[in-house]
């Protein structure tokens, strides 16, 4: 029987960690364009803009907003569920 893939419900988020994790995205995206710009590689920045873009993509896919009782709920199934 294959393992239950693990889930992570975040109850609380701040203002401050959201735009921490947001900001860090950004940066990252900055800094692998910014390799090729230093570089005078079009190719690297190309690569980079890319590797950006699937982190963007990637991130904004996982995640799921749930309300409190939402959350609540889907935890009590996946108790319910072990």
């Amino acid at each position: 029987m294959p393992k239950p893939k693990p889930e992570i419900i975040i109850l609380h988020e701040t203002v401050l960690q959201s735009y921490l994790v947001d900001s860090s995205t950004f940066v990252l995206f900055a800094a692998l364009i910014s390799f090729g710009v230093f570089l005078d590689s079009s190719a690297m920045q190309w690569v980079g803009a890319l590797i950006g873009f699937c982190t963007i993509v990637g991130r904004a896919s996982r995640k799921q907003r749930l309300s409190f009782d939402e959350a609540r709920k889907r935890i009590d199934e996946l108790e319910a569920a072990a």
